[in-house]
């Protein structure tokens, strides 16, 4: 019984070496990522685990783990613009990794990738593009200013990646986005004088416009009643010229039926006689 105890005692020591070389031999690739498989600590391009389970030689195989996902940078950055105003910027660039192996190789993994080559692209690019426009131009020209730091960061990342001798697929830019706008709290005050001045003279401008609208209704008015007037005037005397009597018609519609209490040697107001003649 007991030498049979100390022979099972010899298959527990065994049973946990096997346990530890299956532990150390198995490799999960996580979901979105590619293995990097070093060999004494050397990259074996020809070897790239994908997702799933893997089993490798313990010991002198390591594996990396690089993300494949689309992956987003954030960087906040301090420029001048032509007009010497200090612009902080915020710049998001949404992009991907490929050809691992050899991006790991003469980069490094996601963090040395965004150190590396993101930071410094999105720095000297936006550097480059923001001296090219002043301060308002900045806000005026926003789409025109975010399509030429994009195409300056992709053309920083292909310089950059060909002097490293990698190919352009090893790091996909998908999109690039501005999503801040900063400038000092001087500017900002000049920029509200300024909209505020520019409301002022269009309020002023639109009154006057008022003033001169008015002014020329009233004109026209007065035009329209005078041209209707002095039409009036002349029909009355067309009439007056052609109807001799009409005078005398007048004058009875304006006679109250009073006669003057003193006559003196004044004309009649009627002449009872005219017209009786013929």
């Amino acid at each position: 019984m007991n030498q049979f105890l100390e022979k099972q005692v010899w298959i527990v020591p065994i049973l946990i070496i096997v346990v530890a070389i299956a532990f150390f031999s198995i490799r999960i690739v996580p979901v979105g990522h590619s293995g990097v498989v070093k060999y004494w600590g050397k990259v074996n391009h020809n070897s790239i685990l994908s997702e799933g389970l893997h089993l490798i030689t313990p010991i002198r195989t390591t594996v990396e783990y690089i993300s494949v996902k689309l992956l987003k940078f954030n960087q906040q950055t301090s420029a001048s613009s032509k007009d010497l105003q200090i612009v902080s910027t915020v710049v998001s660039i949404q992009f991907s990794l490929g050809e691992v192996s050899n991006l790991y190789q003469k980069i490094g993994n996601e963090q040395s990738v965004t150190h590396i080559l993101l930071k410094p692209a999105v720095e000297e690019s936006v550097k480059a593009v923001t001296a090219q426009y002043t301060a308002e131009e900045l806000i005026k020209k926003r789409p025109e200013v975010k399509i030429k730091i994009g195409d300056t960061i992709t053309a920083f990342l292909e310089k950059t990646l060909e002097g490293k001798g990698l190919n352009v697929n090893s790091l996909s830019v998908a999109n690039v986005a501005i999503t801040e706008f900063d400038f000092s709290d001087e500017f900002n005050r000049s920029i509200e004088m300024k909209v505020r001045a520019e409301q002022q003279a269009l309020q002023a401008k639109n009154e006057k416009i008022k003033k001169i609208t008015d002014a020329e209704a009233i004109a026209e008015k007065i035009k329209i009643e005078s041209i209707a007037t002095a039409n009036a005037i002349r029909r009355e005397a067309r009439a007056l010229r052609e109807n001799p009597h009409l005078i005398e018609y007048k004058r009875m519609e304006k006679w109250d039926g009073k006669l003057p209490r003193v006559t003196g040697g004044a004309i009649p107001m009627f002449d009872i006689n005219k017209g009786q003649d013929k």
